[in-house]
């Protein structure tokens, strides 16, 4: 009696473990569309506090808006219209403004209750008090004056003085027709504030969508058109841009790859079969990756499945050593100890990116690892009991001939390879510093035109570029806006020597704590204050009792509660949103600076400052430094990882010259890949490492079955070449892509692949014909 089981009873099996697989996914995975994925979480206590800042901050929750089209009041009625219907929305938007009134009316009510702790006052003597009567007479007798109650409810002028350094902060662009428009006129601007962060898609998504909504409601087949830029745009654009372009370019690789093997099986059922392990692979990462982190990424989804579109290697490996008159199962298990090493030598290379910081690359390290075992044992115990009696339906033999024949001619061109891999060094080594590229962009799938567009818009909105501030760290946010307020006499003298424009700080909008209670201090008891007033108003036509208002708020002031961030109304939040924060646990101040034009002074400066914490920054290096110890640490742990898939190897094959002729060959592919990509691009990013992994993992599947070493009896010369074309035409398809990060990874696959199958069989010893 035959004890194996059946193709229907091991597929039914199979399919019942996908659906378990499938309910755990569900219940379990919490899908994410965050980008900042990809962001560094570690690094020095500043590092960490500018990306918080980056993927935090108020800048990225903001959406310019810009009307196009139709006559200048068309475009401020659309303006007015768009900015009642999304003001409904308190869920999603928490400022919406078009026009500097609009953002005046949300301050002005808290900047009046509030003066008396947000205003400096220097003196509140008669002498002080009876200079701003004198004034105050002075507007009420113009033609042009206050009315009278404004003026005595605040003879001081505390609400202008707390108003001033926010007006002078806030910029912004022109006027026209009561609502704000670009410099050239020709487009009505509005400013949206989100809730949720610009890095999150779910969320970005909704808000575009309700903006486009409103609009299309708004602009009625009228001759106008929308813009929309900022980083909730990008991140919901660059979201899509690489979902579509993995979706068209899977869908191309896989009619190729079908086409590929279908040619060389001229039989549908292994073609099917072929798919299991793929889909094993991926349910059982995807599973894994719900159970092991809090959510998973899009992204990381999306990229680790295409990484793991190498598992169609396995079956091929399988089903193409398959002898005449042996059934599947036994080729399998003649196969089983070359296909465990090209296995295990790949997994080690994915489990490295466990060691990074960045939660994409951990993340997308355990999505590899985990599914390429699971793909390999379902081609080794899965997929041959699914068809235990398949046959190639054509002789394979006369293309196992033209293979060995191919490799004879390589095996003549070894010194050639070892020539190419030392000039390839050579390359390398004279590009030194040059070789890698670790600025943040280059793994941003953003579009350049709306990365642009944005640009332009922030120029308009009068939004400074943020290329350089002072990060100031403490103990708490309390204490960290004080120590930035002690930076204000330094930043400006440094304004006046013109090594910088301007700068903001949160000190600007809202006084320190110490800075409120020592205001209130100063604040005269009312008794004392009518007093001084009634010295101060001598000569002068006003009543006592005319400042009644002033005295009250004055006494209520001086027993206010001080003003937290939390206090503050909206616009003055989103200034304050990005200028102090808490980042693990510490306080942290940002000072933007604007224009700087000696970056040398500035930074002695805030050294000599005795500012604790104090630190000058230059964004764009501060970040590419922090990429670059991501980076170097990433790469110590490939050539770790590489030395144990050489220990692997040589344990396998039972010789540490066997595994020396298998691995030298695929450590020449990588180097040359190197170099090539190197002479031709910008530098070599974080994915491109990624990238080289792979490579790595596919050159020793390469030499383990092209190479003459005992572990398969009549070896197919022909299934690595086959595995080789299906991986480069597949991430060469990826090459296509329009995605700078994917185009990148593709072209770092398929050229290493093809140089590792060309090395690995030049320094293969031999090929035989299976019988």
């Amino acid at each position: 009696m035959n004890a194996r089981p059946t193709a229907f009873t091991v597929t039914a099996v199979w399919l019942a473990a996908l659906a378990i697989l499938a309910a755990l996914i569900v219940h379990t995975a919490r899908f994410g569309g965050s980008l900042t994925a990809f962001l560094p979480r570690s690094g020095s206590t500043v590092q960490r506090a500018l990306v918080h800042g980056l993927h935090k901050g108020a800048a990225s929750r903001l959406l310019l808006l810009a009307i196009r089209g139709g006559t200048g009041v068309a475009r401020a009625r659309a303006s007015r219209a768009l900015t009642r219907r999304l003001r409904r929305d308190t869920r999603d938007f928490a400022l919406v403004a078009n026009s500097g009134a609009a953002v005046a009316r949300g301050v002005e009510g808290f900047l009046f209750h509030d003066r008396y702790l947000l205003a400096p006052r220097t003196s509140w003597t008669v002498p002080a008090l009876r200079a701003d009567l004198r004034r105050d007479l002075a507007i009420l007798e113009s033609p042009a004056g206050l009315s009278a109650t404004k003026v005595l409810a605040d003879p001081t002028g505390a609400v202008m003085a707390a108003a001033r350094p926010w007006r002078g902060a806030a910029g912004g662009p022109r006027s026209r027709h009561g609502v704000w428009v670009s410099r050239d006129e020709h487009a009505a601007l509005l400013l949206v504030e989100t809730h949720a962060s610009g890095f999150s898609v779910g969320p970005q998504r909704r808000a575009l969508g309700l903006i486009h909504a409103a609009f299309a409601q708004v602009a009625d087949h009228k001759p106008l058109s929308l813009e929309i830029g900022g980083t909730g745009a990008i991140t919901v654009a660059a979201n899509d841009k690489v979902a579509d372009s993995a979706k068209r370019l899977t869908i191309i690789d896989l009619i190729l790859v079908a086409g590929i093997l279908g040619f060389v099986y001229r039989s549908g059922p292994p073609l099917l079969v072929s798919l299991v392990p793929l889909a094993s692979g991926a349910m059982v990462a995807t599973a894994v990756i719900g159970l092991v982190f809090p959510r998973l990424a899009i992204t990381t989804l999306g990229f680790g499945t295409m990484l793991i579109g190498v598992a169609m290697d396995y079956p091929t490996y399988v089903l193409l050593h398959v002898r005449g008159g042996e059934s599947v199962p036994r080729a399998a298990q003649r196969v089983a100890r070359a296909l465990g090493l090209a296995m295990i030598a790949m997994v080690i290379g994915f489990s490295t990116m466990i060691t990074s910081h960045l939660a994409g690359l951990v993340q997308l390290g355990v999505f590899a690892a985990v599914g390429l075992a699971a793909a390999a044992l379902a081609a080794r115990y899965v997929l041959p009991f699914m068809i235990p009696a398949w046959r190639p339906l054509a002789d394979l033999s006369v293309w196992d001939d033209r293979a060995a024949r191919v490799s004879a001619r390589l095996r003549r061109a070894r010194g050639a390879v070892v020539i190419v891999a030392l000039a390839a060094i050579g390359v390398l080594w004279q590009h030194g510093g040059h070789v890698w590229d670790d600025h943040l962009s280059a793994l941003s799938p953003a579009s350049h035109t709306l990365m642009r567009e944005t640009g332009r818009l922030s120029r308009a909105f009068g939004v400074p570029g943020l290329s350089s501030l002072v990060v100031v760290t403490a103990a708490n946010r309390e204490r960290a806006l004080v120590a930035s307020a002690a930076l204000r006499p330094v930043l400006a003298r440094l304004r006046r020597e013109r090594a910088l424009a301007g700068y903001r700080m949160a000190a600007q909008y809202l006084p320190s704590v110490a800075v409120q209670r020592r205001r209130q201090r100063a604040l005269p008891a009312p008794a004392i204050l009518r007093r001084r007033l009634r010295a101060a108003a001598v000569g002068m036509p006003f009543r006592l009792r005319a400042f009644h208002e002033f005295v009250a708020a004055v006494a209520k002031a001086r027993h206010a509660a001080p003003l937290r961030p939390a206090d503050l109304p909206a616009p003055m939040r989103m200034q304050m949103g990005g200028l102090l924060m808490r980042v693990h646990g510490r306080g942290v101040a940002f000072v933007p600076l604007s224009d700087v034009r000696n970056a040398r002074r500035v930074a002695r400066a805030i050294r000599a400052s005795a500012v604790a914490g104090a630190h000058y920054v230059v964004v764009k290096r501060a970040v590419g430094r922090l990429m670059a110890g991501y980076r170097a640490a990433l790469l110590r742990h490939a050539l770790i990882a590489g030395a144990l898939m050489a220990v692997v190897i040589a344990i396998g094959l039972r010789s540490v010259r066997e595994a020396t002729r298998l691995v030298l060959p695929m450590a020449a592919a990588i180097v040359t890949t190197c170099a090539l990509l190197v002479m031709t691009g910008p530098g070599l990013t974080l994915l491109n490492l990624v990238a080289l992994l792979l490579i790595a993992g596919l050159g020793m599947g390469y030499a383990l079955f092209l190479g003459e070493h005992g572990l398969i009896a009549e070896r197919r010369p022909l299934a690595p070449w086959v595995c080789a074309a299906t991986t480069i035409t597949g991430f060469g398809v990826m090459a296509t892509a329009p995605v700078a990060m994917l185009r990148s990874v593709g072209l770092t696959v398929s050229l290493g692949a093809l140089l590792a199958l060309l090395f690995t069989a030049a320094w293969s010893l031999g090929a035989s014909r299976a019988s």
